[in-house]
């Protein structure tokens, strides 16, 4: 699967199923093996973890924070391509310098995606 069919995938379930709103895709890339990696950037409808609890969030007036989102195919997990360098990469050159996390959203071949938090730097698990 093309890499623009994959950000296209991610981006149409975000905004149709997972129901985000201002869905973007960012015009920065990384070259990483030979691929190009870009992100998302969107604003879920409700908030996605308890891990981050500050007063932007606790406000019932203030939208959510906008968060970023890196579509991968299955492949490239299986193969080795996603590694702690390629994810400290992403931070460094296509997150802005406050991002904590990332949404890795990891596309099937059958076109399931699932989503998992990725941290900047090795974090305290938090309880739900």
């Amino acid at each position: 699967m093309a890499t623009t069919d994959i950000i296209s995938l991610v981006k149409n379930n975000l905004l149709y199923f997972q129901m985000w709103t201002e869905v973007e895709i960012l015009q920065d890339d990384l070259s990483w093996k030979g691929n190009s990696l870009r992100l998302l950037r969107g604003r879920p409808p409700h908030k996605l973890s308890n891990d981050v609890d500050t007063e932007h969030e606790n406000s019932l007036s203030s939208p959510r924070p906008l968060e970023f989102i890196l579509p991968i195919n299955m492949s490239q997990y299986k193969e080795n391509f996603l590694t702690l360098e390629c994810l400290s990469q992403t931070f460094t050159h296509l997150c802005s310098p406050s991002t904590e996390r990332i949404l890795l959203a990891i596309i099937n071949d059958d076109g399931t995606i699932v989503y998992y938090f990725v941290y900047k730097g090795v974090r305290k698990p938090k309880r739900n």
